[in-house]
């Protein structure tokens, strides 16, 4: 249930204390603050509320010492493998984050060993994308036979498919463990990969740095200008550009379904969906809503797309696929706008899905930062709950438009079923435990049992959805214009 934020009394004294040391400047005099209005104290209360709600994440993770041990346990695995990869082919330095920083690599560390620990399956895979530079991954599966908790019926495939790209500013994919790990036990297979230049994958073209024009690069940086694919004096390097995760996607779907995939046999290739985060985010949404999201795969139909923090549709774009988009109120630092902001700012693409008639949700997470959707240990801020509200929410749009399409030789009392439950989780207005059959990694140290993750079953919505920035869907016919008003 929600707290009352304060008594009047309260409201009013602390808002007066947070507007006076906003306003004040050292070694200045400073005028009276101005009074007051209710919904103002009330504003700034809830920011205080939000940046504590933001910092939730490093509080937990600097007060576990069971996050320490295994952490350093983690890092203490991934980082020998990082210097013998890299020993293999000293002429193709990876300069990334993920392979020179200890613990880079380590990300969530209790979700290190969900394989072993018999949670599902992992495949470690690699390819050459269109630049010969190669690109490193895994599959991620359910244990098989798997029995869906919906419908009831066991199969060992072929199973609904989502391809996740990463977000930028070094990206990489075990950060996203708890999105390829909570879907596979839903039931998916995952490709999950790093991006040329990011985590482990190569950063050079063509396998050695050789294969590279450097002054010719060089000037190309300094000019401002992206690449220029194959004409390019140097494919994919900066990784810093919309290319590297436009192609990247491309990429992956190409050879997820191709004969070099081990697991081909068991790609659904009529239920594809498309995952991403940040600029990844904006490229599975470009590649996902085009009529022909591969020019080499003529006959492949994206059927869904989640865009963490956002989904970003280039203006030129017509909307084609249902498409989710998840917000944070922040980038990196926890959210304290003195005056509320334009509450419709996050809506800009989920807009042009209504008017186009094309089923679209938008969730905008409260007291989030850009790195509710990206584990990274103790540095920068996130929430305790933001990663399971945004599992709960991803898991359900993919349940409906891939588990819930026809076709695939599906029965129709099944995929009807499918849709009619993740229709339910979509609009509900309390969380259930769907998102919490994944929550395994970091979370609070709860004596005597130790970690414990976050869950969220039982937890209304209207908790963890920013009271900022509208939340908003149309779908299945049912439509709702602020999610906080409990539509």
């Amino acid at each position: 249930m929600r707290r009352p934020l304060a008594t009047p009394l309260g409201r009013a004294a602390l808002a007066g204390v947070l507007l006076t040391s906003m306003l004040a400047t050292p070694g200045l005099a400073q005028e009276p603050a101005p009074e007051l209005a209710p919904e103002d104290a009330d504003h700034l209360v809830r920011e205080v509320q939000n940046a504590a709600h933001a910092l939730g994440r490093q509080s937990d993770q600097l007060t576990n010492p069971d996050f320490a041990a295994a952490f350093t346990a983690g890092t203490v695995q991934t980082f020998p493998e990082n210097l013998a990869r890299q020993l293999r082919q000293p002429l193709s330095p990876i300069l990334t984050l993920g392979q020179l920083v200890p613990g880079g690599r380590t990300a969530d560390p209790f979700r290190l060993t969900w394989a072993e620990d018999g949670r599902g399956l992992r495949t470690p895979i690699s390819y050459e994308n269109r630049y010969g530079a190669t690109i490193r991954g895994a599959l991620w599966a359910p244990s098989l036979p798997f029995t869906d908790p919906v419908t009831g019926r066991t199969r060992s495939g072929p199973l609904p498919t989502v391809v996740i790209t990463t977000g930028s500013i070094q990206g990489f994919q075990e950060m996203y463990l708890w999105a390829a790990q909570g879907l596979a036990e839903a039931g998916y297979l995952v490709l999950l990969t790093d991006v040329q230049g990011q985590g482990s994958s190569d950063t050079f073209p063509g396998g050695s740095v050789l294969s590279c024009d450097v002054l010719g690069l060089a000037g190309r940086v300094a000019s401002g200008e992206e690449g220029a694919g194959e004409d390019d004096p140097c494919p994919g390097v900066p990784f810093q550009q919309r290319a590297n995760f436009v192609e990247g996607t491309e990429d992956a779907l190409q050879w997820l379904l191709s004969a070099s995939n081990p697991l081909r046999g068991l790609v659904d290739a009529s239920r594809v969906g498309l995952a991403g985060h940040s600029l990844g985010a904006s490229a599975i949404t470009e590649v996902g809503n085009r009529a022909v999201p591969v020019p080499e795969l003529p006959d492949l139909r994206i059927r869904a797309v989640v865009g963490w923090d956002d989904a970003n549709l280039p203006a030129e774009m017509t909307p084609r696929v249902p498409t989710m988009g998840q917000a944070a109120e922040a980038f990196f630092t926890p959210p304290l706008d003195p005056t509320p902001p334009d509450p419709d700012a996050h809506l800009t693409t989920h807009e042009r899905f209504v008017e186009a008639g094309v089923p679209t949700h938008h969730v905008s997470l409260r007291g989030s930062t850009h790195l509710e959707w990206t584990y990274i240990p103790a540095l920068l801020p996130a929430s305790s709950a933001g990663e399971r509200v945004a599992m709960h929410y991803t898991l359900a749009w993919f349940d409906r438009f891939l588990k819930g399409a026809s076709g695939g030789g599906t029965p129709a009392t099944e995929w009807r079923a499918q849709r009619a439950d993740a229709l339910e989780r979509l609009t509900a207005s309390t969380f259930d435990g769907s998102a919490d059959a994944s929550a395994i990694g970091a979370g609070r140290w709860v004596a005597p049992d130790g970690n414990t993750p976050i869950t969220i079953a039982g937890d209304d919505v209207v908790d963890h959805l920013s009271y900022k920035y509208r939340s908003a869907y149309v779908v299945d016919g049912r439509t709702c214009e602020d999610l906080r008003d409990g539509c």
